[in-house]
């Protein structure tokens, strides 16, 4: 078993005209065993959004709370708390906040892979 906690996550702070913070809560690059996923949270402040990007990896994206918009590809759906969404890898995707509070996701990436760069830049 494997058991993590958000206050001990790796946190990359997002700066510039699209801040957000990007946190890694389970990864196999810190948690021996695990091969098949990497976990963690984007908290995206109002009117800020991620950047358009594709990866290798596929991800899913689970809202928690917030609403905003999601682009996959050619496609775009409002989301909010309780919406689930799968990208599959190589997909150009972003994600927007169009509230007016934070909006906060938990992403996974299967396999794992893409986490590296925040790992690697957390605290910076």
């Amino acid at each position: 078993m494997i058991i993590n906690d958000e206050k001990g996550a790796f946190v990359m702070q997002i700066t510039g005209e699209y801040e957000r913070t990007l946190k890694v809560l389970i990864s196999p690059e810190v948690n021996k065993g695990l091969k098949e996923l990497a976990a963690g949270l984007s908290i995206i402040p109002p009117r800020s959004r991620t950047d358009c990007i594709s990866h290798k990896e596929g991800e899913m994206f689970y809202i928690c709370e917030g609403r905003g918009r999601m682009t996959v590809g050619d496609e775009t759906r409002d989301v909010a708390g309780g919406t689930v969404v799968w990208v599959p890898p190589g997909i150009r995707h972003q994600l927007s906040n169009e509230g007016e509070e934070i909006l906060k996701t938990l992403w996974v990436l299967c396999p794992p892979g893409r986490e590296r760069d925040i790992i690697s830049n957390a605290g910076e």
